[in-house]
């Protein structure tokens, strides 16, 4: 976790951050395919040189690091100690931490699963995770409690982006709707429950295009917000951020292939996503560049430009 942990919640220190630096995140993934397009060995060796170039091109320019837990986990222990390491040392420089697990499981194992990622206590020590509610949004509760403890987050998963999920998240549900509506509005309810409308440890992730992604957002008005999809093809900077142009709570806006399609060198990765940043910024109205999403006239600010 960064050395901002002190500053309350995962929330929280998003919003600190991206008032400064802006909603763009780097999508962290040392796959196979990416260690080769980089010409780095498909090895632990590989992918912690990978890990070393993503970190110094964000560092001082990024709020933070979506990273993809099983490009690590694929090599087994070694994997899981070079996650650890990798979570820690974004954290030592100043960047927050979202370990994209995706997990879910019965609420009596929650627990472990907060164990393996979250906090400073956890063997990862990320500052989120993502999550999924196919057993059932309340089996997340063991995992939310934790994380309002920690100064954590947990992301949901409401909507994903990949073309099979439509036939589930947008099969019909019986209480009326999408199940990706009602899980939207069962995580609505729930924090309102708990008392989390303001900087909780509850967000959500929409990946679903116009006009779907305008309404589920619509449905979703606390937390913190994923909105996946800068630089895949089809897809304008436009279109991923339209459905939060009326949103003041924080914004994380990954971007993966948009940017590492530029690298391994590190001066044209960070120029890759600064480019990004200004994308993004110009997307919004001027009335907007200066809410908490984070969308700020950073132009001026020197820590923002390419090294």
């Amino acid at each position: 976790m960064t050395p901002s942990t002190a500053v309350g919640s995962f929330a929280e220190r998003c919003r600190l951050l991206t008032a400064g630096r802006g909603p763009v995140w780097l999508g962290v993934a040392p796959s196979s395919r990416w260690l080769t397009e980089w010409e780095l060995p498909d090895t632990v060796p590989g992918a912690r040189r990978y890990c070393e170039i993503t970190l110094e091109a964000a560092t001082g320019l990024l709020t933070g690091l979506k990273v993809q837990t099983p490009f690590f986990l694929r090599f087994g222990t070694a994997g899981l100690d070079l996650l650890a390491w990798y979570a820690r040392a974004a954290g030592e420089a100043g960047l927050l931490v979202l370990a994209d697990a995706k997990i879910g499981d019965a609420d009596d194992t929650m627990r472990a699963h907060a164990d393996l990622y979250l906090g400073p206590g956890s063997v990862v020590g990320a500052d989120a995770v993502t999550a999924h509610a196919f057993l059932g949004l309340g089996s997340l509760g063991p995992l939310f409690t934790y994380a309002a403890g920690t100064g954590t987050g947990v992301l949901v998963l409401v909507r994903t982006s990949n073309h099979a999920a439509t036939e589930v998240q947008g099969a019909p549900h019986a209480g009326g709707g999408t199940v990706a509506q009602a899980l939207a509005e069962g995580l609505t309810r729930l924090i309102e429950a708990a008392g989390w409308e303001r900087a909780g440890p509850v967000g959500a992730l929409v990946g679903a295009r116009p006009p779907e992604s305008h309404d589920l957002v619509g449905r979703l008005p606390y937390g913190v917000l994923e909105l996946p999809g800068l630089g895949r093809p089809g897809r304008t900077v436009a279109e991923v951020v339209g459905p939060a142009l009326a949103r003041t709570e924080p914004l994380l806006l990954p971007v993966t292939t948009g940017a590492l399609r530029h690298g391994p060198g590190v001066a044209r990765l960070r120029a890759s996503l600064a480019r990004w940043q200004e994308d993004v910024r110009t997307a919004f109205p001027p009335s907007q560049q200066n809410v908490d999403t984070g969308i700020n006239d950073f132009r001026d600010d020197p820590v923002k430009r390419p090294a």
